[in-house]
């Protein structure tokens, strides 16, 4: 499989002193996927982020930008003739007009994807020259779903990057490719989005600006692009993807991409920051930006005002920064955490181990083993069975934890009364289980809440003891297997959760001598406690 998408810019020669001039801006995002192709998470996702980074930063008015969610091939051709006449009758008055085009979803070699149907490459070059903007941004964001890491790609043996230069190749134009025409491209889970367009926008709101003067060019976000797609793609399965760009501007200045100093509100890494930082919503709990942030000059990051939550990594250290925008990150009342793991993407972090109690209560199944006790004239004490159960997982990834349980179990007494006397005979059991177990989690609201089913099997040792009128006492032990399937809801606070369990258990390591086996356990409900390390 070859490169998977490209990012094309196509840069226009402005008019020198040409006034007034217009913007326009048509985003298509298509998560739809076509034959053999899986559908997308995030493209139409990657689309509105765009939208919203022209409308705050780019000079675009929200009224004149059109966001268009998974069309069909006639839709979007329709979108743009209505595009193109709105910029003929501008160009009529006088106006120097720029157009800023983007799509994000699936691709093969010569085409865009539009769910079962495509728009030719060819075709789609035609009508964006024929808009006849005097200024034109085109942003191609052609992805496949994958796993965690999702494989961003053309259809095999198509080279998507090499297509596309040849067929949008043209005077004034510069290209940016997310990736080499041997590299694959990637989106990421913890993102929400692709790799590339991510730090493409974190650079559009600031990042990128490197000579610090308010606006971000096209080759301070190609830079910006280049090396941040590199950093995070580096520790992926799939490797590291580099970004490549072209240009042919004829002679023209540098063409300002954004201008983060109109932003309402920005948060400023300090010069003295050092390390891999990204910067969270703490209201939303969504990424806003993550950037590796070199120590010796100041960055600032365009963002709505409000609350945030910055994390900064440093080596084996991590630091946490509560602030609010517009500010400055103040590092001496960041707090220091504890690193312990994250995704392949190099963002996420997690508790690797979690140590769970639980106490869970249940009636004890009946089978053939308490008829017969019954039969011989035994009483069951009451119909409740409880357990005591220690569990030691691992985290996986954002989804599975595995480990281990070890639990106690007890089960109701039975009784036989000795008939005309004054005497009676008790039997007493228990069960040790030791499992190897599986978890799925489900996050829920913002995280606080947790939901997981779980499987687990293994050793049980049973024990039983009867106990008779005379003092007599005869216990034995026997050697079984056990099962648990688990269905619960936890609150997470900090470190620590509270929750509620189902569990349905059962073991075959209670046996009489007689052979009949006991298939121990049924139905339990009860409360977990959680903590994680």
């Amino acid at each position: 499989m070859r490169a998977g998408w490209i990012a094309l810019v196509m840069v226009w020669c402005a008019v020198a002193h040409a006034e007034p001039s217009s913007n326009y801006a048509i985003v298509v995002g298509s998560n739809a996927g076509g034959p053999g192709q899986g559908t997308l998470r995030y493209a139409e996702d990657d689309a509105r982020r765009m939208a919203a980074v022209l409308t705050e930063l780019g000079g675009y008015t929200p009224d004149r930008v059109d966001v268009v969610a998974h069309p069909s091939p006639d839709q979007l051709r329709d979108r743009l003739a209505q595009l193109a006449d709105r910029v003929q009758r501008d160009t009529a008055a006088g106006k120097q007009v720029r157009v800023f085009f983007y799509y994000s979803g699936h691709a093969r070699a010569q085409a865009i994807d539009l769910g079962s149907a495509e728009l030719p490459l060819d075709e789609l070059r035609e009508r964006l020259f024929k808009i006849g903007a005097s200024l034109t941004v085109v942003v191609l964001d052609a992805c496949q779903s994958g796993a965690f890491s999702r494989i961003k790609g053309a259809a095999p043996a198509a080279d998507f990057s090499y297509s596309s230069r040849q067929r949008l190749d043209a005077t004034g134009v510069a290209v940016m490719a997310s990736s080499t025409g041997s590299e694959l491209s990637q989106e990421s889970e913890q993102l929400k989005s692709s790799y590339f367009t991510h730090h493409l926008l974190v650079g559009l709101r600031g990042a990128g600006d490197a000579n610090n003067d308010g606006e971000v060019s096209i080759d301070e976000a190609y830079r910006y692009a280049y090396h941040q797609t590199l950093l995070a793609t580096a520790e992926t399965a799939v490797g590291g993807q580099h970004v490549t760009f072209e240009a042919a501007l004829k002679g023209h200045g540098e063409v300002a991409l954004s201008f983060p100093r109109a932003a309402t509100a920005q948060i400023t890494l300090p010069a003295q920051l050092e390390g891999k930082t990204l910067v969270e919503n703490r209201r939303s709990h969504t990424v806003v930006a993550e950037t590796y942030k070199a120590k010796g000059a100041a960055v600032r990051i365009a963002v709505a005002p409000g609350e945030y939550d910055v994390l900064v990594r440093n080596g084996d250290q991590l630091s946490r920064c509560s602030m609010t925008a517009p500010g400055e990150i103040d590092l001496a009342r960041c707090k220091s955490e504890v690193l312990v793991d994250e995704t392949a993407k190099g963002g996420e972090l997690y508790h690797l181990w979690h140590l769970e109690a639980d106490f869970l209560f249940g009636n004890e199944r009946h089978d053939g083993y308490t008829t017969n006790l019954a039969n011989f004239g035994y009483t069951e004490s009451t119909t409740l069975g409880a357990s005591l159960g220690l569990t030691g997982l691992r985290r996986f990834d954002d989804i599975f934890t595995y480990g281990v349980i070890a639990s106690f179990k007890t089960m109701p007494s039975w009784t036989h009364a000795v008939t005309g006397a004054d005497a009676s005979q008790t039997l007493e059991w228990n069960e040790t289980d030791l499992m190897a177990a599986l978890r799925v989690t489900y996050a829920l609201a913002d995280d606080r809440f947790v939901m997981y089913t779980q499987t687990a099997g293994g050793a049980a040792i049973g024990g039983t003891k009867v106990t008779g009128a005379d003092a007599m006492r005869y216990s034995d032990h026997y050697l079984g297997w056990a099962y648990t399937l688990t269905l619960g809801l936890r609150l997470q606070l900090d470190h620590l959760g509270v929750g509620v369990a189902y569990e349905n258990t059962g073991s075959t390591a209670i046996k009489d001598l007689i052979g009949n086996t006991h298939s121990s356990g049924g139905d339990r409900y009860g409360i977990t406690f959680d903590w994680e390390l």
